[in-house]
């Protein structure tokens, strides 16, 4: 009996399952579909969680997260989460804001006296929060031949705090408040802020106040002085190649935080049923400032349309993107959901919800509007008691 050609059986089925997800009706496919169409089209390996009411109603892990090993993603591995780091700074400020020890529109010569110029001294938290410091970007840092900025490289990393805020005491790039541009710095002054009037370290801060009132136990901060990341997903490039290497830890408060989906949903949970902080202080920090692109307090926060629902959705967005990880955490918080996904290739491109197409707008589309959504019926969020 001839042997099977693998090769053209998986064509098979690649071609299969997009025929199939082409051929359906605009709108109509449903969450699992569109997971397993995006794998099977190259561009999504990783896990998609659903929670509603406090209740996981869609989880889907899809891919290898070592293709060398062939290791599978079961969907309890630890992931970074990048960017979304800054949603758990925000509510740390918040929290200080909340009982009157911070100020938003306190500036750092009241909080960080000595950091910078007398220009860098008139920087409000307000505008750290929304990236409109225009403090110096570690971004624009000289790259190496990977692409890597010098700021990120592992390198010379003994006195890795000290020397992030020298870097950002620098140059800055605008006049404070004048523009928007996503920058590591305004995050990691925020911390320096928040370990001085505290006299801890934000490490400490993250796991007295944010994960022990939510029992995240995986969720931790990588050190600048530990190259090795505690995971064993593997990030790749568009072209499937391993992805550079980079000082994690050098993110800080701005994206070096680390943890499982699960516990990614157990803290969009304590947001929204005001864990942290109170309803009025999330309302705060999840107000989206139209003149800066929807920009909010560590995410973006603005009213979406949605393919098969009948009015605009009121959705908190934040991504985390690096390396070859591609992660989104997104809440729906008049729908009591939340959804997170995270995917080790850097050929997933969730697209921008606001222009009504990509992956992102899919998903949320299946999860909040289609009639066999999981869990559909919306239920009232549930307001509980801050610990």
């Amino acid at each position: 009996m001839p042997q099977a050609n693998p090769v053209r059986g998986a064509a098979r089925v690649l071609l299969a399952a997009l025929a199939a997800f082409a051929a359906a009706p605009a709108g109509a496919a449903s969450l699992d579909e569109i997971v397993r169409a995006a794998h099977a089209a190259g561009q999504f390996d990783g896990v998609v969680l659903v929670d509603r009411g406090g209740r996981t109603v869609y989880r889907r892990a899809t891919g290898a997260a070592d293709r060398i090993t062939q290791q599978m993603h079961t969907g309890g591995e630890i992931w970074r989460w990048g960017g979304i780091s800054q949603q758990v700074a925000a509510v740390l400020v918040m929290q200080e804001v909340e009982r009157g020890r911070l100020r938003l529109d306190g500036t750092l010569a009241d909080y960080l006296p000595g950091f910078g110029g007398a220009s860098l001294q008139r920087i409000t938290l307000r505008q750290l929060l929304l990236h409109t410091s225009g403090l110096a970007n570690p971004d624009d840092s000289e790259a190496d031949v990977a692409g890597v900025p010098s700021f990120y490289r592992a390198e010379g990393a003994a006195a890795a705090d000290k020397a992030a805020l020298r870097f950002c005491a620098g140059t800055p790039k605008s006049a404070p408040g004048a523009r928007y541009e996503d920058n590591t710095c305004d995050y990691l002054v925020l911390a320096a802020v928040l370990e001085r009037l505290n006299g801890a370290s934000y490490a400490k801060l993250v796991a007295q106040r944010i994960a022990k009132p939510a029992k995240l136990r995986s969720l931790g901060l990588q050190s600048p002085l530990r190259t090795a990341l505690p995971t064993r997903v593997v990030g790749y490039t568009s072209e499937g190649l391993r992805e550079p290497a980079f000082n994690l830890g050098r993110y800080g408060a701005s994206g070096a935080l680390y943890g499982t989906p699960d516990d990614l949903l157990r803290f969009d949970r304590a947001l929204l049923e005001s864990t942290y902080v109170s309803p009025t202080t999330t309302a705060a920090m999840w107000h989206g400032e139209p003149r800066y692109g929807n920009v909010a307090f560590g995410a973006l926060a603005y009213a979406a349309r949605l393919e098969r629902c009948p009015a605009p959705v009121e959705i908190v967005e934040r991504r985390g993107e690096l390396g070859g990880v591609r992660a989104v955490n997104v809440l729906a918080p008049g729908r009591d959901l939340a959804l997170v996904a995270f995917s080790n290739t850097a050929a997933t491109d969730y697209g921008h919800v606001l222009q009504g197409s990509g992956l992102l707008h899919d998903l949320l589309d299946a999860a909040l509007c289609a009639p066999d959504a999981p869990d559909a019926a919306p239920k009232k969020p549930r307001a509980r008691a801050r610990r």
